[in-house]
């Protein structure tokens, strides 16, 4: 149920026939006591917006997780870095050969005769270093500069979504106190329908007005006091949304520590143009999407590499018993080394080629429609944000001297009442008037507030 239902029931019961008595006793005057009320509700020390932003930020499941994502970044891009790394391979191993009978040149019973053993053991300790010359050139900076810059994405990201969550909170923060003011107004308006409705039973029970008056005021308080329940539960739901949001533990008491009759200044207008530039420059969301879009480019630069010939440059020394190079065979251990260059190409390698930079392309045009989708919805965001704040600032000067007005209304009325010049219902018309007027003053600065917050984030401010 909204305020404005509230003010209804209250205007519904202020107009009661039975109290237009011109010697009816006065309504006591309990406006000195509603700012009593709200100053205990404005807690010294209690909680404000900016804690509520920064605990969120500390205990939000979506910030948590871009910090696993950031971890995972830079796996990859030390992963990157170790591609320059040359090939190393080392290997050792032990053969046993089938037998074979030896070679004889001559006659075999000869002693002297040539003869060639082979050799059935092979021991082999073997080294290898390859070299991607021409990745070295080509390939790997582009795959070193992604790795790098999809880090810088995971990192701005994580910054986002803390902006975000801090946002979150700060709205929750703001819908909170505006509950707990709803049910601190529905309570004072049950309790002006109840007093009216003891002066009402009052003269029903002398017969000075209808039943069906009675029952109407009746109806009216049991109306205030389903207000009052429903106000009740929708505070307890908006206190549970921001405990969840700030992480507060069971049992922890929250308070409201930022009054919100204090005055906050609002920005002047400016071209939505000029709002857009900051906007662009500030927003991490468009850090995001530039730097991935940056990110993809060199992706694909570097898989263009697969569409050529790889030149490699290869070493390997070998340390065998018996070595295959020596001949003939000996049972010792000799070392041999090779070097070399080879010019490859692969016809796999090329058509996968194809198809990665065929993905890789989508994959940056879709990058880059979301930041044209962003841009989009930031201009409108900016916009609806300062006509918001523009309304709200408005809003505010209009409840000032609604105020004042009803101020001064029921001190006039106050006055005639006890001059025996007005009515008991004139005096309830002019205490309802201040009390909405007390009304659409605070909602007026909690609207300027939730303005401020959301012109904030749209231009990015909340980044810095």
């Amino acid at each position: 149920m909204t305020l404005r239902t509230l003010l209804a029931a209250a205007l519904l019961t202020a107009a009661a026939p039975a109290l237009a008595q011109p010697k009816s006793s006065p309504t006591p005057d309990d406006m000195a006591s509603f700012e009593k009320e709200l100053d205990a509700l404005f807690t010294p020390g209690g909680l404000t917006s900016d804690q509520a932003a920064t605990k969120a930020a500390g205990v939000s499941p979506a910030v948590m997780r871009s910090a696993a994502e950031i971890e995972v970044a830079i796996a990859q891009a030390q992963a990157a870095e170790l591609v320059r790394v040359p090939q190393v391979i080392a290997k050792a191993g032990y053969t046993r050969l089938s037998p074979l009978d030896a070679v004889v040149f001559g006659d075999p019973s000869n002693p002297m005769s040539p003869r060639f053993d082979f050799l059935t053991n092979v021991t082999t300790v073997q080294g290898q270093v390859n070299i991607a010359l021409s990745d070295y050139i080509w390939r790997y900076p582009k795959i070193i500069d992604a790795a790098r810059l999809g880090m810088e994405v995971a990192k701005a990201s994580q910054r986002s979504t803390e902006v975000n969550a801090s946002q979150e909170a700060r709205l929750a923060y703001y819908e909170w106190v505006r509950a707990k003011l709803q049910v601190l107004i529905a309570q004072r308006q049950l309790a002006q329908v109840q007093t009216t409705l003891k002066q009402v039973r009052a003269l029903a029970e002398v017969q000075r007005l209808s039943r069906a008056d009675l029952m109407r005021v009746e109806s009216n308080e049991a109306q205030a006091d389903q207000a009052v329940i429903q106000l009740q539960k929708l505070a307890e739901l908006r206190e549970e949304q921001l405990r969840l949001l700030i992480g507060a533990k069971a049992g922890e008491s929250l308070a409201v520590g930022e009054d919100i009759r204090l005055d906050v200044t609002a920005p002047q207008s400016a071209a939505v143009d000029a709002l857009m530039d900051i906007a662009k420059k500030q927003r991490l969301e468009f850090k995001v999407l530039d730097t991935g879009i940056r990110a993809k480019e060199k992706q694909r630069e570097a898989e263009l590499s697969n569409k050529y010939p790889r030149l490699s440059a290869f070493a390997a020394g070998e340390y065998t018993n018996p070595n295959q190079r020596v001949f003939p065979q000996e049972d010792k251990f000799t070392f041999t080394w090779s070097v070399g260059a080879q010019l490859t190409w692969t016809l796999n390698d090329y058509l996968i080629q194809r198809t990665t930079d065929r993905r890789l392309r989508g994959e940056t045009n879709e990058l880059r429609a979301d930041r044209e989708n962003l841009e989009r919805g930031t201009r409108v965001q900016v916009l609806a944000a300062q006509q918001a704040v523009e309304i709200a600032r408005s809003a505010l000067e209009t409840s000032r001297k609604g105020l004042a007005a009803a101020e001064e209304g029921y001190r006039v009325r106050r006055e005639l009442l006890n001059a025996e010049r007005a009515t008991a219902v004139e005096l309830v018309d002019a205490e309802t008037d201040l009390t909405r007027a007390r009304i659409a003053a605070l909602n007026a600065r909690v609207d300027l507030r939730v303005a401020l917050t959301q012109l904030a984030h749209a231009l990015g401010n909340d980044a810095k």
